[in-house]
């Protein structure tokens, strides 16, 4: 009987240590919105540290972030798998590409390169996008820690998006996001929607 008790603990324990399923989807199903500190450094380029080494930093390269569609629902991660050469890309697309969606009241999101900053081991780095395919951009100095580049990051929770656009995970569009989220900055209604981050992640949807 003791020795039942003891393993109905265990299980116990063991399965309210787990996060429930809707934290689990906020990490899965992220979104952004963000204001910069300073305007003028929203080109400069954004890594990926991953590990120190005796010469101080190894890092990873931008070159496997997805890209997303406006004709497409925004979170389509099983397309990923499916069609990986449609949304990969050079990396010199990031020269000459626009890689911010501006919002409201000098708000801004990443798109469609949706993940350029993806961790809070993100760095800003001492070169701009325009010469991304000039130099190798994991080479360039670190100039500080990514999250700096913003005076205020947000993020919305799934089920926030779901109920401000009138479209489930799987049907919204950027177009959808973009124009609900407008009206909610327009109303003063952010605060209800979304809540303030220090970083921002990955999203795998």
């Amino acid at each position: 009987m003791k020795k039942r008790l003891l393993l109905l603990l265990a299980i116990t324990a063991m399965l309210c240590s787990c996060d429930p399923i809707w934290v689990l989807q906020d990490k899965e199903y992220s979104f952004f919105i963000f204001r910069y500190a300073d305007e003028a450094n929203k080109e400069l380029i954004i890594t990926t540290v991953l590990s120190h080494d005796s010469t101080g930093q190894a890092i990873k390269g931008i070159c496997d972030y997805p890209k997303r569609y406006k004709n497409e629902p925004y979170y389509s991660g099983e397309k990923w798998a499916q069609e990986p050469e449609k949304y990969h890309f050079d990396i010199c697309e990031l020269a000459t590409e626009e890689k911010l969606l501006t919002l409201h009241d000098g708000y801004y999101t990443y798109f469609p390169y949706t993940n350029i900053n993806r961790a809070s081991e993100d760095v800003i780095r001492n070169g701009k996008w325009e010469n991304i395919c000039d130099s190798n951009p994991t080479e360039l100095p670190i100039l500080g820690d990514a999250s700096s580049l913003y005076q205020e990051i947000r993020s919305f929770e799934i089920r926030s998006l779901e109920k401000i656009t009138g479209k489930s995970r799987k049907e919204m569009t950027i177009d959808d996001i973009e124009k609900a989220i407008n009206i909610l900055i327009d109303k003063g209604q952010l605060d209800t929607y979304s809540v303030k981050v220090s970083n921002m992640w990955r999203s795998t949807y």
